[in-house]
């Protein structure tokens, strides 16, 4: 039997380790603080109404434990009772816009049209299968939020918000330009109302996937199980870059955004560049994914096999992808649309900057206690073209994303047999001079975006902390979008003859999209070693430095990487496939970083 005084020295040890990590944290992503922000910390400490709540904050740093482990208190009854019946409808926000299309030069027109190269080279994101908060309409999120200054209603616009007044907040003279502004839940965000995690804006999916069930979803399993599971089972490395944990086709379907593999298959264990399962030379000979199945050793070729194979397709060779015109893929449709925003750096360079929003970010788990939630989330993929070639593509990860070479990057083709299957640039050349539209992949809970599937740690050693992506369902932003074009040089944004009538003015905005981080005496808010459990709501694209000269996001030298992943498991590109011819969050928000997305 263990002696007590080894048992307490063991929990010492651990509670030590614990603080250790989490202080850690702060010192990574929390510079000191200023008078102000020390000033208004104090505030909130004093906002709790345990005194021995303030005393373990101010000297341990041990701010609302009560709080983190009391989660009844997170929802109470009645929260809703303060939430206008009559929301206003939200479909005409993005026809409100002043101006009129009619009164244009052809000058005036020409300047806002966007190149239909940015549209033949857009982003596929894959959102993860397991997500709980899905791509939201920015329009609806805003007729369930109240403009803040600081915690303070400003009642002459607490019913009257709109994306055409929007930016009128920026004018409010206490606000400082945005800097105090806040648009605030009018639910409790803890009970994930249905604007919250926008389960009707998952995109659609292909019509062969459905099975004649229009409404299918997505597995709602544990997502912090799966990602559990998935560690243990295959190891760290080995679900960093391409998945390791493919599953056998039971339909037939492989590779690409299936997520099977024919190895194990009871169709076949070769797997054709287009898409599909077999035992023939058709499937397993030059036109064969190897990473997807087993392919023939074409040196030593087998023994001829007499048997036809019956699920016998036509193989895709080059000439046919150059030719043929793909069937109905319109799968991949998000009732809520992207933002595109295009920008001519003169010279030939042009960057289209595609931003996502979602209406909650949930933040991530360090030892079991989560921390970095917020409302409103942005994210956003860039890529530059230079004399209409994409050369490079910026993905908004954790610790100030990454930008990749244009060649580097995975690529997706539709499948011209309409089924539904991606064919991806990795498994073959031939597909990867054909396909032209680069895929992202968006983080669990976080959003963030990658450009391989599987874990990305960030901040902690060993994993601790960690983003998870994989090949869940596709959103296609160009089936539903509202586009703009943005001058570098005069930071202003106009409407693009795709929609004319779209305002503009909110993205004119400076304040925040989300609530500003609660109070201690609220039930919600926790906050170890200077990490809170809820942060600000972050602030929108004008704050992702449009105007960078590089197509990293971040000041500084700009490193562009010419392979996918990390670590021990870099994905080197092949010398074959073809390059195609070719920010910062400004202005200091109160109280720190540390109140910012830190995860």
């Amino acid at each position: 039997m263990q002696r007590p005084g080894r048992r307490w020295f063991f929990g010492f040890i651990g509670v030590a380790l614990t603080y250790i990590i989490l202080t850690g944290i702060g010192v990574h992503v929390t510079p000191g603080g200023t008078f102000n922000e020390r000033l208004e910390n104090a505030q909130w400490v004093a906002s709790s109404r345990s005194w021995i709540d303030r005393q373990l904050c101010r000297w341990f740093e041990l701010c609302g434990t009560y709080h983190m482990l009391n989660r009844s208190g997170w929802t109470w009854s009645g929260s809703q009772d303060d939430v206008p019946d009559d929301l206003p409808k939200f479909a005409p926000f993005w026809d409100s816009g002043e101006e009129d299309p009619d009164t244009w030069s052809h000058a005036e027109k020409a300047s806002r049209e966007i190149p239909d190269y940015v549209f033949k080279h857009a982003p596929y994101v894959h959102l993860f299968s397991g997500e709980q908060f899905w791509p939201s309409d920015l329009a609806e999120h805003l007729t369930h939020m109240s403009p803040r200054l600081n915690y303070t209603l400003i009642p002459k616009m607490a019913n009257d918000r709109n994306l055409t007044n929007l930016n009128d907040l920026d004018d409010i003279e206490a606000g400082r330009h945005g800097r105090y502004v806040y648009l605030q839940s009018d639910d409790n965000v803890e009970e994930h109302p249905d604007w919250l995690t926008s389960q009707h804006n998952i995109p659609s999916m292909p019509e062969s996937w459905k099975h004649g069930d229009e409404d299918a979803s997505w597995p709602d399993d544990d997502h912090e199980m799966m990602a559990e599971s998935d560690v243990k089972k295959t190891g760290f490395w080995d679900s960093v870059g391409l998945p390791s944990d493919l599953t056998p086709s039971d339909d037939g379907r492989c590779g690409g955004n299936s997520g099977s593999t024919c190895k194990g298959s009871r169709f076949g264990q070769c797997c054709s560049i287009s898409g599909w399962c077999g035992k023939s030379d058709l499937y397993c000979d030059t036109f064969c994914d190897p990473l997807h199945g087993e392919c023939a050793d074409l040196l030593n070729p087998p023994p001829p096999n007499p048997r036809p194979d019956l699920r016998k397709r036509s193989i895709i060779d080059e000439q046919t992808l150059q030719t043929i015109e793909p069937a109905n893929t319109a799968f991949g449709r998000s009732k809520a649309p992207a933002i595109l925003l295009v920008s001519d750096k003169g010279n030939g360079t042009v960057d289209a900057f595609w931003f996502f929003f979602y209406s909650f970010n949930l933040g991530q788990k360090v030892l079991n206690i989560r921390f970095g939630n917020h409302v409103g989330d942005w994210e956003h993929t860039a890529i530059r073209f230079v004399h209409g070639k994409p050369t490079s593509v910026f993905f908004s990860e954790h610790d100030f994303g990454a930008a990749y070479s244009w060649a580097a990057v995975e690529k997706y083709l539709p499948n011209p047999d309409g089924s539904g299957t991606m064919l991806g640039s990795l498994s073959n050349a031939t597909v990867a001079r054909a396909a032209n539209r680069p895929v992202a992949y968006s983080a669990l809970g976080s959003h963030a975006m990658y450009a391989t599937p599987g874990l990305h740690p960030y901040v902690l050693p060993w994993g601790l902390l960690h983003d998870q992506t994989d090949r869940g369902p596709i959103w296609d932003p160009t089936l539903n979008l509202k586009s703009f074009v943005y001058n570098a040089s005069t930071h202003t944004s106009k409407a693009s003859t795709l929609n004319p009538y779209a305002p503009t003015s909110w993205l004119d905005y400076a304040g925040h999209w989300g609530d500003k981080y609660y109070p201690l005496g609220d039930p919600r808010q926790y906050r170890f070693a200077g990490q809170y459990h809820y942060v600000n709501g972050p602030t929108g694209p004008a704050f992702k430095r449009l105007g960078r000269k590089e197509i990293c996001q971040n000041r500084g030298v700009c490193h562009v990487r010419h392979w996918l992943g990390k670590g021990r498991r870099k994905l080197k590109v092949p010398e074959s496939l073809p390059a195609d011819g070719g920010g910062d969050e400004e202005g200091g928000l109160p109280g720190g970083n540390s109140t910012d997305d830190a995860f």
